[in-house]
């Protein structure tokens, strides 16, 4: 799957597979049958931190009506032309009791099984997770006092990796 990661240099528009919030959307009501959306998003049993995963349920949704979605960098002149994140924020969990990747990864499967969609994509079901991939999770996600003993980010992903046999 393709999508920007805040503060990633991006200097063209991109077709991307998940929209972001924090880099602004803009879609078409004529995109949405808003029954049909509303529906979906108050779905009784939508499981926890899916209803926290906005971002994936609404490129879901597009991607369920064939719709793109493309990244269109700032067209103004800034450092670097990179979004200007709050350190402190981005490792900020205000969602819920779950961090966002792990959100995330419960809205694509989600998402994929309700909406019949991203079948080309195998996910991994959060709550499949032994604690020690969690915390190799949420190392790679940024969130140090999660990282194993003499890992980094970098390495957690590497055995991420390897644990998910990518």
């Amino acid at each position: 799957m393709y999508f920007r990661v805040g503060g990633v240099d991006c200097h063209s528009d991109r077709n991307v597979d998940i929209v972001q919030g924090f880099m602004g959307v803009i879609v078409r009501l004529s995109f949405f049958d808003v029954q049909e959306f509303v529906d979906l998003m108050s779905d009784k049993v939508l499981p926890l931190g899916v209803r926290k995963s906005d971002d994936w349920l609404i490129s879901g949704y597009l991607e369920s009506r064939g719709i793109g979605r493309v990244l269109v960098p700032p067209h103004l002149t800034n450092i670097n032309n990179k979004p200007q994140m709050n350190p402190i924020a981005s490792e900020t969990n205000a969602l819920s009791s779950y961090g966002m990747h792990e959100n995330s990864m419960r809205a694509a499967v989600y998402m994929k099984e309700q909406l019949g969609i991203w079948s080309n994509y195998t996910f991994t079901n959060a709550s499949s997770l032994t604690e020690e991939m969690m915390d190799l999770l949420y190392c790679e996600a940024g969130l140090a006092a999660r990282c194993p003993k003499g890992e980094s980010r970098i390495s957690a992903t590497k055995l991420l990796d390897e644990g998910l046999a990518l």
